[in-house]
């Protein structure tokens, strides 16, 4: 589980994205809800989404994950809003034809590496919204020139230091990053060091493997388990897709 062990600096680190929130925001709001949450972690989409009034079911397989995500929930008096669920995405425990939207947000796709488990997922997510309810996928728009790049840039490096808001304790997070191109997969050993206040650096890490994945490679997966009225872009603007976009975003119908 990539989180699990971090769990405790998702929000400091990954969890201060935000300019996804409007994009996501706007088709929650489109569709009506309820919407589903692949991977929803400590809430960060969710919880602006159930603040518009819109009920949200979140799925993540990370224990630590969720009970941050629940801590704020509770916090927040979300509770009726938002219900989350310990479980693999892939195979959610959730009953058919529910959802009028479900998304997989900011490159949490590429955690599934087989096609089979690509496929397989596409599959289930497909069965869970209503006819005509949307997926959204949202994944970062890799180009071999940048891969190249981060191939020969292997050697694990200090990334970006912090301080914890609520003791002011000092983190530091460190990246290594090592790429395999024939494989289409990259692997991600990332740690954080938090001062201990015997003066020791307390270590927690992870290492997890992620898809490198193209628009024709999605678009095929897509086609292949039955979703319509395919659309991509390449930001949160909507803009049209191309292939120096910042990101890949597919937009997709389940079948009426």
């Amino acid at each position: 589980m990539a989180f699990e062990s971090i769990a405790r600096f998702y929000d400091l680190d990954d969890g201060r994205i935000s300019d996804d929130i409007p994009f996501h925001l706007g088709f929650a709001r489109k569709t009506g809800g309820p919407v589903l949450d692949l991977g929803v972690g400590s809430g960060r989409l969710a919880i602006p989404i159930a603040r518009e009034g819109i009920r949200v079911v979140g799925l993540d397989i990370s224990k630590n994950m969720l009970a941050i995500g629940q801590k704020r929930i509770k916090e927040l008096r979300l509770s009726q809003a938002i219900h989350l669920i310990q479980a693999d995405f892939r195979d959610p425990p959730l009953r058919p034809r529910r959802f009028s939207l479900a998304y997989c947000g900011y490159n949490a796709f590429l955690h599934l590496i087989e096609p089979q488990e690509q496929l397989d997922a596409l599959m289930a997510w497909k069965a869970l919204l209503r006819p005509g309810g949307l997926l959204v996928i949202d994944i970062e728009n890799l180009q071999l020139e940048g891969l190249a790049g981060m191939a020969e840039q292997s050697a694990l490096e200090l990334e970006e230091s912090f301080l914890e808001p609520e003791t002011g304790v000092p983190i530091l997070k460190f990246t290594e990053t090592h790429i395999n191109l024939p494989d289409q997969t990259f692997t991600i050993h990332r740690f954080y060091e938090r001062l201990a206040p015997n003066g020791n650096w307390d270590r927690y890490e992870s290492q997890f493997q992620l898809r490198i994945l193209f628009q024709r490679e999605l678009e095929l997966l897509l086609v292949c388990t039955g979703y319509v009225d395919l659309r991509f872009y390449g930001d949160y603007e909507l803009t049209p897709w191309t292939p120096d976009a910042p990101r890949l975003i597919a937009v997709a119908s389940a079948d009426a």
